[in-house]
């Protein structure tokens, strides 16, 4: 008797968690579909449900997609992966895909703000091509010049603030005595900058072969402040940065925007066109016959 209930309870046990387990097992997700945590429309660009959209009103924390679709957004419990769309290189978290061109990872600054903004009169977009990628008077401008540019999205600094974007002058736009570079975030123009004419030349520290250029002490700008978003080329035309010659240049009455090739020929041509952009508007003063 003693045995028969032993096999009893062994058996009785055996077949509550047999049919526990298979009534457990019946309520799992048997497909990534069946997690449905977004509202429809969240692919699509014009819909109010967009997933841009979702991460701009969350501060732009990737964190909230890493929970899902995994820290490399390959999919994650979702099996939905965002590199399908976001195939440049860091995926979603690539510069264009927040701003620039989301269909070109060399264009990452605008046209195309945060805000989706394109035109050149909104101040996050402004003259940003002009000085980034169609700069007919020097090089193109880098980034780090005008902005802190974050080596990660979270980094210190990039999306830790409200907006405008932050506006730190370094480099070029700071170059001899700009130290006093400024941006006046209320009206939208560029002040005190070395690109825009303020700078300095001293005779005491040019060549002593050179020194006979100088009619004065100092060879200086015009120091322009320049309105941001007005690009029809009125802003940097040749003369408005500097006097043709700058002040302090020895003079040439006759034809002065010509006579610049007569010492500066390696830089621009006798019709005053820039003819080598590396060596205009670059912090030296570049001479070449």
């Amino acid at each position: 008797m003693k045995r028969f209930l032993t096999y009893f309870l062994i058996i009785v046990i055996t077949t509550i968690i047999t049919s526990s387990c298979s009534d457990l097992q019946t309520n799992i997700p048997q497909k990534s579909t069946d997690l449905k945590i977004h509202n429809n429309g969240i692919t699509a660009v014009d819909s109010p449900n967009f997933h841009g959209k979702l991460i701009r009103e969350n501060n732009w924390s990737f964190d909230l997609c890493i929970q899902c679709h995994s820290s490399n957004y390959t999919g994650g419990i979702t099996g939905s992966s965002c590199l399908t769309c976001h195939t440049n290189t860091d995926g979603p978290q690539a510069c264009n895909t927040c701003h620039g061109n989301f269909n070109d990872p060399n264009l990452i600054s605008p046209p195309r703000g945060i805000n989706n903004d394109t035109l050149t009169t909104s101040k996050s977009v402004g003259a940003h091509i002009n000085h980034l990628f169609g700069n007919n008077l020097a090089e193109n401008v880098k980034c780090e010049n005008c902005h802190n540019v974050p080596q990660t999205y979270n980094a210190e600094g990039h999306v830790d603030s409200e907006l405008p974007a932050e506006i730190n002058f370094k480099g070029l736009a700071i170059s001899t005595i700009a130290t006093n570079a400024n941006y006046n975030f209320s009206i939208g123009s560029c002040s005190n900058t070395y690109c825009h004419g303020n700078f300095e030349f001293t005779k005491v520290n040019a060549k002593p072969e050179n020194q006979y250029i100088y009619a004065e002490d100092n060879i200086v700008g015009l120091n322009k402040t320049v309105d941001w978003t007005k690009v029809d080329g009125t802003q940097a035309e040749c003369g408005s940065c500097h006097d043709l010659p700058p002040r302090g240049h020895l003079g040439f009455e006759i034809l002065p925007l010509s006579s610049c090739v007569v010492c500066h020929s390696s830089v621009v041509n006798k019709t005053g066109q820039i003819i080598d952009k590396t060596k205009h508007i670059n912090g030296d003063v570049d001479l070449g016959l």
